[in-house]
């Protein structure tokens, strides 16, 4: 019997053991190329998701390429460098208290879920290559924007211009040659809550206070401070002293109103103090109490083009709302004063997205703005 040749099967063995190991080591020496093709290819399905997100979501404040409209610009390099992934997601989701950035996650009363925030970061992540370097606007502190915080919020404990009352007086020379502005700064931001002092730093703009420490410096310079105080302030002063019989105060802030005032309400001041000097009372607190609830009459024409810049991003191009409510109609504008209309936009409302634009736009322009507002009630 012929013995059986074993070789053949063994060389083709060997040849598929080969092929086998070779398939193999080809595989394992590709693989972290094609795990980083997978990698892409799930990176670009995310950073097209982020696109549509920002652009339905995000655009309204911070602009359609990131160059910020009320909200900060995120193209921005120095943003991009420091800001990790984790700290983006962070504020995307629960949002900044006290700012106009509201909370996005669904965890967080938002609409959005954790996936669709991380395909929001990988969006904005992808400026980063090419961000510009972005130069933010200085905020310089002023002492009269201090000066009429200082009369509405704090003049109650430590007195008219600081001299002292239920609270220890603030302009005080021995006092301020003792304390440096750190210290008021950070005793307003955080209290004395052992003595009494509120903890401002939960109510007030960390801008805010710098106006403070800012009037707390010129009275340490014996500098003599006069509020930044607005005509719908001195019309209310006026009309408070007007009310309790004080004549002589409502003539004196009637005075300093005139200055600043503007339009058709302008020619209504010297009637009036006409009428209070002759002692036609009942008479004045009527045309003073008119003019104050029509304050500010501004033009409708300069109001769009300040609309366009400083509201649409929010409120929408033709008021049809968005991040903002709707303004067109509007039955809160309706149903408000131009008083009403000029203290919320001063003011703002806190913990909204409704920021106040004392520090971006003068009452004249706040003025013009509620003019274009009432042509959307008709």
């Amino acid at each position: 019997m012929k013995a059986e040749n074993y070789d053949r099967y063994l060389w083709i063995g060997l040849a598929l053991t080969l092929a086998v190991l070779g398939g193999l080591i080809a595989a394992w020496i590709l693989e972290p190329v094609r795990l980083v093709a997978a990698a892409e290819e799930v990176n670009q399905a995310s950073l097209k998701r982020g696109r549509q997100l920002y652009i339905d979501n995000c655009t309204s404040c911070h602009g359609s390429r990131g160059e910020g409209v009320v909200g900060p610009a995120l193209n921005n390099k120095t943003l991009l460098k420091t800001a990790s992934d984790e700290v983006m997601f962070a504020t995307i989701k629960a949002g900044r208290p006290n700012t106009s950035m509201p909370a996005w996650g669904q965890d967080t009363g938002g609409q959005l879920t954790d996936e669709n925030i991380q395909d929001i970061v990988t969006f904005i992540r992808a400026w980063e290559p090419n961000a510009p370097e972005v130069v933010t606007d200085v905020f310089e502190p002023s002492p009269a924007r201090g000066a009429a915080l200082f009369a509405s919020s704090c003049f109650t404990c430590h007195g008219e211009n600081g001299q002292g009352g239920i609270a220890p007086a603030l302009n005080n020379p021995a006092r301020l040659s003792t304390l440096d502005d750190d210290w008021y700064r950070q005793t307003i931001a955080n209290g004395r809550p052992a003595k009494g002092m509120p903890t401002w730093g939960t109510v007030l703009s960390p801008n805010q206070i710098e106006d403070l420490v800012a009037l707390i410096g010129a009275w340490r310079r014996s500098e003599q401070v006069a509020p930044d105080t607005t005509v719908a302030d001195l019309l209310n002063l006026a009309l408070f002293s007007l009310s309790q019989g004080d004549t002589e105060d409502a003539v004196f802030y009637l005075n300093r109103a005139k200055p600043g005032a503007f339009g058709p309400a302008l020619e209504q001041f010297d009637p009036i103090i006409a009428q209070i000097e002759t002692q036609e009372t009942e008479k004045a607190l009527i045309t003073l109490n008119d003019l104050r609830t029509q304050w500010p009459i501004g033009d409708a024409a300069s109001g769009e083009e300040i609309y366009v810049d400083a509201c649409k991003g929010c409120h929408g191009s033709e008021g049809q709302g968005g991040v903002g409510l709707r303004l067109k109609p509007s039955q809160f504008v309706q149903t408000s004063s131009n008083a009403d209309l000029l203290t919320l936009l001063f003011n703002g409302r806190p913990g909204t997205a409704m920021r106040s634009f004392s520090d971006r736009l003068s009452e004249k322009q706040l003025a013009d703005v509620i003019a274009f507002l009432r042509t959307w009630q008709e």
